[in-house]
């Protein structure tokens, strides 16, 4: 055998062996994993079959507790479909084949008032509250079912709703008989009483009244979400709804005032040959007013007869405005007028825990009082100088940001304005955009506008939201309190965005210090005392947008007082009291 041979066998030989002896390590490394792996499907298999027993026992316990309980109860996901409902659900709507796991629940239950609570839990957020009540019909119309819906939320994020009810058809019957019986009685009395029985008997009137309102699902309501519902149910209509003046917090039944208020614009619209409408609300020291106005002839005695009668939903078995009313004060409306415009306006419960007011000024770094006054240097006005104050229509705005030198990197979070248009705040005309300013914001500066980093995820930059908001001041007048400020934050990213504030604008900070120049008084919150301005959501650019907005109507009342009536001769007046304030910085 050659040599050359020999070394190739015993090379192989030598692999060989090395290959076995390592093969022996391995296999027992092998067989050892397969134990481990045997063992671990054991325990999966064992954790599985606890779980499952688990799962079981609790939906078991669940299916058990909710059959136990009277009320009808279902979960719905986003989709409205059923994936949860007890004995009771099945019962108390009547129903039978239509009710399924799967199934859409608007096939048992009406959609308007389901959808109602929805629209507004969803507008109130995470951090308000959790169910609101409705009031809706049966299918079949022989049974009245009271509940409420709350939101199944995941963090932040709603994920589905829950809804629970009951039959209150005896209930509201007897109190629907007992109030008639009582009307009855009243009417019949009242003519030939004497005072103090008549004073007696109205006392008596009330306390049921408070008992009858007691009752109903009431729950505390924005109004600027109520009348934003109501226009919206009459976009297909001739009849229009404009939202003005500033919104307030009411207590009520939010679905049927809705539909109420619908029912009435329909009637006096009728009765008056209207087609166009104002809805506001006013608060006072123990009620909230809904105010409809119009200009043009007055709601004839029969057209309010009408509309007592007039039903507002077949859901809700033939109930009228009047009904409705009378669950909430029972009070008759009232109607005044003024210089050709009328207004009727219906009484209501204030809010018994509206949200406060936004974080207290002193929670934070206040604004420099004048920032840049070249910012301000402007023409009088242009073409609009002649017009009067009361004719132009405005876009009052304010910014959140995250400090005070844009200087030095500091950028807008928040951007928001609403108009003005012939002396009316319209609050359903507002713009209100997070922006985010692509750097971190300071805590302090989240201590005073409650914005943080978490919420600027996913939002728009100022270069996609700048545009958009000059489209919404169009050729209006802009407004701000202390605007050399917002308007430093604007116009530094007016290039990037391809925009321009070329608009004429008003200070009200100045407009004030030209009315009544108080030495450390012009501050928004200060101006807003003097002139019983509330400020709802205070450092929240929106909250501010509307306080500003309604102290801009009260300045304009006071310049006329003093004869300062065009928008010229406002940009004058604001001119000589940002030139008297530079005189005095210098000094």
């Amino acid at each position: 055998m050659s040599p050359w041979l020999v070394t190739i066998l015993m090379c192989i030989a030598s692999a060989a062996l090395a290959g076995l002896l390592a093969r022996r390590p391995l296999r027992r490394d092998l067989a050892r994993t397969d134990e481990l792996i045997a063992a671990a499907q054991r325990q999966r298999d064992e954790a599985l079959a606890t779980a499952k027993e688990v799962a079981e026992r609790e939906s078991g316990r669940l299916a058990a507790l909710l059959n136990d309980l009277h009320e009808g109860v279902m979960v719905c996901n986003l989709a409205h479909q059923i994936v949860l409902y007890n004995q009771a659900a099945l019962k108390l709507l009547r129903v039978g084949g239509e009710m399924g796991l799967g199934r859409p629940l608007f096939a048992v239950l009406a959609m308007e008032p389901v959808q109602h609570c929805l629209d507004m839990l969803y507008r109130r957020g995470p951090d308000d509250a959790a169910h609101m009540p409705f009031l809706s019909r049966t299918h079949d119309s022989r049974s009245l079912l009271q509940g409420r819906v709350s939101l199944v939320r995941a963090g932040k994020h709603a994920s589905g709703y829950v809804i629970t009810f009951d039959d209150v058809t005896a209930q509201l019957g007897a109190l629907a008989k007992r109030d008639a019986l009582l009307r009855e009685v009243i009417e019949l009395l009242q003519s030939d009483l004497p005072k103090r029985e008549e004073e007696a008997l109205n006392h008596a009137r009330q306390g049921y009244r408070t008992l009858l309102s007691g009752w109903w699902p009431m729950s505390d309501i924005h109004s600027g979400a109520l009348f934003d519902m109501v226009a919206a149910r009459l976009v297909q209509s001739p009849v229009q709804a404009t939202v003005v003046g500033l919104p307030v917090w009411l207590r009520g039944d939010g679905h049927t005032l809705v539909l109420a208020l619908d029912a009435l614009l329909r009637a006096l619209s009728v009765g008056t040959g209207i087609k166009e409408f104002d809805l506001s609300a006013e608060a006072d020291e123990d009620k909230v007013w809904i105010v409809v106005g119009w200009v043009g002839p007055p709601a004839a005695e029969h057209s309010l007869r009408d509309w007592g009668t007039v039903p507002v939903s077949p859901a809700l078995g033939g109930m009228t405005v009047r009904d409705v009313m009378a669950h909430h004060t029972a009070e008759n409306p009232v109607e005044e007028a003024e210089d050709g415009h009328r207004r009727l306006r219906l009484a209501l419960r204030p809010a018994l825990n509206p949200p406060g007011p936004g974080q207290a000024a002193d929670n934070g770094p206040g604004r420099p009082e004048f920032f840049d006054f070249n910012l301000l240097d402007q023409s009088q006005g242009g073409s609009l100088a002649d017009v009067p104050l009361r004719e132009l229509t405005y876009v009052v705005f304010d910014t959140e940001t995250t400090g005070l030198r844009p200087g030095e990197g500091d950028r807008i979070v928040s951007l928001a304005g609403v108009r003005i248009v012939g002396g009316r705040i319209l609050t359903g005309e507002t713009f209100n955009r997070i922006v985010n300013p692509g750097r971190a914001i300071p805590a302090e500066s989240t201590r005073f506008h409650g914005l943080t980093d978490e919420q600027m995820v996913g939002k728009p930059p100022i270069e996609v939201v700048l545009p958009q908001f000059k489209s919404f001041a169009a050729d209006s007048v802009m407004v701000a309190h202390n605007a050399a400020f917002d308007l430093k934050f604007l116009r530094m990213f007016e290039a990037q965005s391809g925009v321009r504030f070329d608009n004429p604008v008003l200070d009200t900070m100045l407009l004030a210090t030209f009315l009544d120049d108080r030495a450390g008084g012009q501050s928004l919150d200060d101006l807003c005392r003097r002139y019983g301005v509330a400020i709802a959501g205070r450092h929240t650019a929106l909250g501010d947008s509307l306080a500003t907005a309604a102290l801009l109507l009260h300045l304009i009342d006071d310049l006329g007082r003093k004869g300062v009536h065009t928008l010229g001769e406002a940009l004058t007046r604001s001119n000589m009291a940002l030139q008297l304030h530079h005189r005095a910085q210098a000094l």
